[in-house]
């Protein structure tokens, strides 16, 4: 069933918008995610695909006939197809459409796609989002209030190191990683992720979370380090599909373990967790082109 007062909503495009892979915006959003900035001096890393959505779902999210439905947000799943890599002052074109409205117990869940095309009109990367909004009470009940975070407080944020490709069944390196409340600001900046959820505690505690929480797509971010790092390709990943679990709090330690799950003639997949004493935060599944990483 469509949700009462969305339906129409069901096909309306956000875009075209015009971008530019900047070095400033690139060197500013892989500080904020905690990657290796001497890796990505030419290149944006995948999941600077993060950014580029919200160039698009932020004119969707303030959509005021959206925003009248989304007191309360979540981003439930992310799926990104990564086509060519994205050179540093390349000129993007981002278009994004709602695909699906529907509603269960008074939440509305909105499919969202988005594609992005270079000057050359090739298609340089896919997105599809699935977001959760309420227009009340969150679905699930609310979170217990926490402290407010110290702003520069969190725990070891280590920068993914290449390695090389495991056997099927074995796992890489596990990388540790944290967000400070200051941390969250700065990659909202980098991101264009303003969502209040991730910097305004009293807006965080009204939405039901308990408090500031981490970006989701900060967390994809980690979860794609150190798939990323097993090439030294400007384009690394294939796909990679994520489910958001539970929210991570500023200063809560996480810890990214990632395995190889298959691998044929074209596709190495892995799979990817980001986790803490809490239990799983994001689960992630990852492509990468066979032969990379001495696969």
């Amino acid at each position: 069933m469509v949700t009462t007062g969305l339906g129409h909503l069901a096909g309306r495009t956000y875009g075209p918008a015009r971008f530019r892979v900047s070095r400033a915006q690139v060197a500013a959003y892989v500080a904020a995610s905690g990657d290796d900035p001497e890796r990505w001096q030419t290149h944006a890393p995948p999941s600077f695909a993060g950014a580029l959505l919200f160039k698009v779902a932020t004119p969707f999210l303030r959509d005021p006939e959206v925003a009248s439905h989304a007191r309360l947000l979540i981003h439930g799943d992310q799926t990104f197809t990564w086509r060519q890599p994205w050179r540093i002052g390349d000129d993007l074109t981002i278009s994004a459409r709602i695909d699906r409205l529907r509603e269960r117990a008074g939440t509305a869940f909105v499919t969202f796609g988005a594609e992005v095309a270079d000057s050359a009109d090739q298609t340089v990367m896919s997105s599809r989002s699935l977001f959760l909004m309420s227009a009340q009470t969150p679905p699930g009940g609310t979170a217990t209030e926490r402290s407010e975070p110290v702003a520069e407080a969190r725990r070891a944020n280590s920068v993914p190191r290449a390695e090389p490709l495991p056997a099927v069944g074995e796992a890489l390196t596990p990388l540790a990683k944290s967000a400070s409340r200051a941390d969250l600001v700065r990659y909202a900046a980098a991101s264009e992720d303003f969502n209040p959820v991730h910097w305004d505690h009293l807006r965080a505690v009204e939405s039901g979370v308990g408090g500031v929480i981490c970006h989701g797509l900060l967390m994809a971010a980690w979860a794609t380090q150190p798939a990323a790092a097993l090439s030294s390709r400007p384009h690394p990943l294939a796909r990679a599909r994520f489910r958001f679990l539970r929210p991570l709090y500023p200063d809560q330690a996480a810890l990214v373990t990632t395995t190889v799950k298959d691998r044929d003639e074209r596709r190495t997949v892995l799979s990817s967790r980001v986790s803490s004493e809490a239990g799983d935060h994001v689960s992630a599944s990852i492509e990468i082109p066979t032969g990379d990483g001495g696969g």
